[in-house]
């Protein structure tokens, strides 16, 4: 066996561990935490749209940590699996789905958090971009103080978004794989 054909071989071999590493190694779940603007008028309405309300000052310390990590990220955190609160409920589509046909008159995977009036939390994610209606500055200004009060954020569980370095990593394997595939096959061929 000449050198051209080992070198050929050695790349085929690794092509085809490149191509099986992936599968070998699955992409872990994250959780999710998104504070994506939505609004609401107040805490009756969330209440009939069944939407769990549940206060900052009430959440536990990795709650909280979760929470402002996500409104200082743009609005939206992600964490590895293990690694969330005990009071988000972190569903895949498949289980909020089911869970939605079990009971449609709750969102699944939602909470409102209900910010303390005085507080140095980042800014809420929740939007006051409607047009006042015919009323005082006053009742706008109070009707704006009570959307920025109660903040949404939807949790999840899932495989991370194609951006991340883990499927990146896997990316970067299969193409790999593609090119020792191929410069190993073209050695392999030209003996």
């Amino acid at each position: 066996m000449n050198r051209r054909t080992q070198l050929g071989t050695a790349l085929v071999a690794l092509a085809i561990l490149l191509f099986i590493l992936p599968a070998l190694v699955p992409v872990q779940t994250v959780l999710t935490h998104d504070t994506t603007p939505r609004t609401f008028d107040n805490r009756a309405e969330l209440e009939s749209e069944g939407i769990e309300i549940i206060a900052y000052e009430n959440m536990s310390e990795r709650g909280q940590e979760l929470y402002v990590n996500a409104l200082e990220s743009d609005g939206t955190y992600r964490v590895p699996s293990g690694q969330g609160a005990p009071e988000f409920e972190y569903l895949t589509g498949k289980e909020r789905r089911a869970a939605f046909e079990e009971n449609p008159n709750q969102r699944h995977g939602m909470v409102a958090i209900e910010r303390p009036e005085e507080n140095t939390l980042p800014r809420a994610d929740e939007p006051f971009d409607r047009e006042p209606r015919d009323t005082s500055r006053t009742e706008d200004q109070q009707r704006r103080q009570q959307v920025q009060r109660y903040d949404l954020m939807e949790t999840s569980a899932g495989p991370p978004p194609l951006g991340a370095v883990s499927q990146l990593l896997r990316l970067a394997a299969a193409l790999l794989a593609v090119i020792a595939l191929g410069v190993g096959g073209y050695l392999l061929a030209s003996n």
